[in-house]
C-alpha cells in the first residue's frame, strides 16, 4: 500500500472515530430519558412488575400496544415478590445493567432516587396523559428536590372485606359504624361460629402493619414526627399506645390468625371459608374469587365497608398504599422504557387497572370509573380519608428492619407490654429516620 493511501486511511479512521465520540458525547444527556441513550439493533428491554400489581391481560394488551411502535424490540416482565424487593432492587441498581423499568412501592421511592437510581423525568412530564391530574399523595411520593422521578401508577387503601351469610346468621343487621361496634360484631360472630377452631371474625396477622396503622392515627397518634430537621419516632406516645391496644383487644378476642404470620396469604385462608372479615384492598376480592387458588362461589357474599373509627359515624385514616413505575438511570434503552411507562400509566390502561384490577387508578379524573359498583366504590371513599409513612429517603430502611411488624408480633404474642414494645419501636425508628443525617 502506498504512503499517500495509507494517509488517506488514516485520516478517513480518524474522521470516524472523531463522528462517533461526537454523536456518544451528544447522547450523554443524562436529563430526561433521551433517546439517543439507546442501543441499535433489536433491543430487549426488561421490566420488573410486583406480583399481582396488574392482570396479566392488561400487560399483555399493554405489551401489545408497545410492540405496534417497536416492531423489532422485544420486552420482557418479569414479577417480583415484595418480601424480598428492597434486597433484589439494592443489588440490580449497584450492578451495570438493571432492569429497564421497576414498578417501585411508594415508600420506597426516595430511597432510590436519593441514591441516584431513577432517571428524571422531569423533561417528560407533559407527554404523560392526565399528569395535572395526579394523584397528590402519589405525585409527591414521585418528586424530590422538585425533578420528577417516576410517573405514577395505583394506588389502593384498605377497607373490610366481610361474608354478608355469616352477618346474618350472628344476627348483626346493621354495619359497624364504630370501633366499639366493630368489636360487638365480632364477639358476636365469634359466638356463633366460634366453635370452628379455624374460625376469625377479624382476621388479623401479626406482621399487618399496614392495617395496624390506622388504629394508631384514629387515637390521634403517629409514626413519626419532625422537628429541626430531626425525626423522632412517636409510636410510645400514649395516642398511638391508646389504638393498639384497641387493636389488641380485637385481635384477642377475635382472631386465630398466625399471631407472627404476614397478609400475604389472606385472601386464600378467607376463601377457604373460616373468617368473616379481613382488611383488605379491593383487588383482593378478585385473588378471593380466583377459580385456581380461591373460590368463586363466594362472589355474592362479599360486600365491603370502611374501617369504622373510634368516633361513630366516621371512619378510620386509611393507609394509602400505590405504586410508582421509574426508569432506571443506567438503563440503556430509556426512549423504549418511557413509551411502555406512559402506555401502563395513561387513560386507557389506568381504565383497564380500575375496571379489571380493582384498583385505584393514578388519576383523579378516573375516578369516577367505579361510581356505579357498590363495592369498589367503598375503597375510593376510604382513600380521602388517607395517610401515609413519613417522607424521609430512609424510611425504606425501616421497612427493611421490620420495625413496625416486630413490634407488632411482640404485642400480640405478649413477649411485650404495649408500652415497652412501642418505645423500643420508636427508639428504632429514630435512629434509623436520623442515620447519615
Amino acid at each position: 500500500m502506498s504512503k499517500s493511501r495509507r494517509s488517506r486511511l488514516t485520516a478517513i479512521l480518524a474522521l470516524a472515530v472523531a463522528l462517533v465520540l461526537g454523536v456518544a458525547a451528544c447522547g450523554d444527556s443524562g436529563g430526561d430519558g433521551d433517546q439517543s441513550t439507546a442501543q441499535s439493533g433489536p433491543r430487549t428491554m426488561t421490566i420488573w412488575l410486583m406480583e399481582g400489581s396488574a392482570p396479566p391481560k392488561v400487560v399483555d394488551a399493554v405489551n401489545a400496544e408497545w410492540k405496534k411502535a417497536h416492531p423489532n424490540d422485544t420486552v420482557k416482565v418479569e414479577l417480583q415478590q415484595w418480601n424480598n424487593i428492597t434486597t433484589k432492587l439494592d443489588a440490580a441498581f449497584a450492578g451495570s445493567s438493571p432492569p429497564d423499568v421497576v414498578e417501585l412501592g411508594n415508600t420506597l421511592v426516595s430511597k432510590y432516587a436519593a441514591a441516584g437510581a431513577l432517571q428524571d423525568l422531569t423533561g417528560s412530564r407533559g407527554e404523560f396523559e392526565n399528569n395535572q391530574a395526579w394523584l397528590q399523595s402519589l405525585t409527591e411520593s414521585c418528586t424530590m428536590d422538585g425533578k420528577l422521578v417516576c410517573a405514577p401508577y395505583l394506588a389502593g387503601s384498605r377497607a373490610v372485606i366481610y361474608r354478608k351469610s355469616m352477618f346474618a346468621k350472628a344476627g348483626i343487621t346493621e354495619l359497624p359504624a364504630s370501633l366499639e361496634e366493630l368489636q360487638a360484631a365480632s364477639e358476636k360472630l365469634m359466638a356463633t361460629f366460634g366453635s370452628d377452631k379455624r374460625f376469625s371474625a377479624f382476621y388479623f396477622p401479626g406482621k399487618y402493619w399496614y392495617a395496624a396503622l390506622p388504629f394508631v392515627w384514629d387515637h390521634g397518634g403517629d409514626i413519626a414526627v419532625q422537628d429541626g430537621g430531626q425525626w423522632r419516632g412517636t409510636l410510645d406516645s400514649a395516642e398511638a399506645q391508646a389504638g393498639l391496644t384497641a387493636l389488641k383487644q380485637l385481635v384477642d378476642c377475635c382472631s386465630r390468625a398466625d399471631k407472627q404470620g404476614d397478609e400475604l396469604k389472606q385472601d386464600q385462608t378467607f376463601a377457604q371459608g373460616h373468617i368473616a372479615m379481613i382488611v383488605a384492598n379491593g383487588w383482593e376480592k378478585g385473588v378471593i374469587l380466583d377459580p385456581k387458588e380461591g373460590n368463586p362461589k363466594l362472589e355474592k357474599d362479599l360486600a365491603a365497608f370502611p374501617l369504622p373509627s373510634r368516633t361513630s359515624g366516621q371512619t378510620a385514616p386509611v393507609f394509602l398504599g400505590g405504586s410508582d413505575l421509574g426508569i432506571a438511570a443506567k438503563s440503556k434503552n430509556q426512549d423504549l422504557a418511557l413509551d411502555w411507562v406512559k402506555l401502563l400509566a395513561g387513560t386507557n390502561f389506568q381504565t383497564q387497572m380500575a375496571t379489571v384490577g380493582g384498583v385505584i387508578p393514578n388519576s383523579t379524573t378516573l375516578l369516577d370509573v367505579h361510581a356505579d359498583d357498590p363495592y369498589l366504590s367503598v375503597f375510593d371513599a376510604t382513600a380521602k380519608n388517607s395517610r401515609f409513612t413519613p417522607t424521609s429517603p430512609n424510611w425504606a430502611n425501616v421497612e427493611a428492619a421490620n420495625i413496625l411488624p416486630d413490634m407488632l408480633v411482640s404485642i400480640f404474642t405478649e413477649r411485650a407490654s404495649v408500652a415497652d414494645a412501642t418505645k423500643e419501636a420508636s427508639t428504632r425508628i429514630t435512629e434509623t429516620l436520623n442515620a447519615g443525617s
